[in-house]
């Protein structure tokens, strides 16, 4: 999948060619003297007048990416949450140009019809480390922030990672819908962006093949697949067991993830022949080369 950038939200009519000291003003956090003194500074200095306020210590960082965020009209991008993970960067570099990929790749997705007739997809790649659990993190943000009824579901049942990187807790989930020790409501969570539910792994199984495999699982992603708009899966990785291929299996579509400087092409290879051999659809590949700093 080629991902050419480019806009895909338009500014929402009523913000279009408003400034931000004026959208902060509107809403209270900016006093029209302290809007001089940023404007003041702005000129003597020739920076943006969001780093002016930051400077002058008027404003925080914060502050400037809500209204950042109004300007442009991206929804749910309202302020950080810090207990989110920095592999976020959805969250926390809105307006990056990795973050424009993401929702580059989610405007190819939809062409191919994702929210649609596809209403399931998987994130496979071949081996350990090689952004999986950020890729398809970022990705059920990016649909939720278009309006898109979203949840991120955690099948890995091995090394399961999305209750950290969104703060949540996992003593149930999916694991626990499977083996009938909860309901649906108990184990779902909202998450802190509007639109995006999270139903993380649960407790681990001792046999994760075995559950994948039961019809229970099955029934599980058909209900989210008739509840939700877009259901992405985070799956193990391909070379270590057989669930990633169980789990394709059950998706209406797969993308597949590699990491440039890691993953082994041969792996790559290995993995897309053995989705074709069971007839799963696979929708794409993308390479990620995005090192998160610690």
């Amino acid at each position: 999948m080629q991902t050419h950038l480019h806009s895909i939200i338009a500014p929402d009519d009523t913000i279009r060619g408003t400034f931000i000291g004026d959208i902060l003003h509107k809403a209270g956090r900016l006093t029209e003297p302290d809007q001089k003194r940023i404007v003041a500074l702005q000129g003597k200095e020739q920076i943006l007048f969001g780093d002016a306020a930051v400077a002058l210590g008027i404003l925080s960082e914060e502050d400037v990416r809500w209204a950042l965020a109004s300007q442009y009209s991206y929804p749910g991008v309202t302020g950080v949450d810090s207990s989110l993970s920095a592999e976020l960067l959805v969250v926390h570099a809105p307006f990056s140009q990795q973050v424009e990929t993401f929702r580059s790749i989610r405007s190819g997705l939809l062409l191919s019809g994702v929210g649609a007739l596809v209403k399931t997809l998987a994130i496979l790649s071949p081996a350990e480390e090689e952004g999986r659990t950020f890729f398809a993190a970022n990705l059920a943000v990016v649909f939720a922030q278009l309006g898109s009824r979203t949840i991120l579901v955690d099948l890995n049942f091995r090394k399961p990672r999305v209750h950290e990187v969104f703060h949540l807790k996992n003593n149930s989930g999916a694991s626990s819908l499977i083996i009938k020790r909860a309901l649906m409501e108990q184990a779902i969570q909202p998450s802190t962006i509007e639109g995006l539910d999270i139903l993380t792994s649960g407790p681990k199984p001792p046999n994760p093949l075995e559950l994948l495999s039961w019809q229970e699982t099955k029934n599980l992603i058909a209900t989210l697949r008739e509840t939700y708009d877009v259901v992405i899966l985070d799956t193990p990785a391909f070379s270590k067991t057989a669930d990633a291929l169980h789990i394709a299996s059950l998706c209406d579509g797969n993308l597949l993830v590699a990491r440039k400087g890691k993953t082994r092409q041969a792996d790559f290879g290995q993995l897309k022949k053995q989705l074709e051999a069971t007839g799963a659809k696979i929708l794409g590949a993308v390479v990620n080369e995005v090192t998160i700093k610690k």
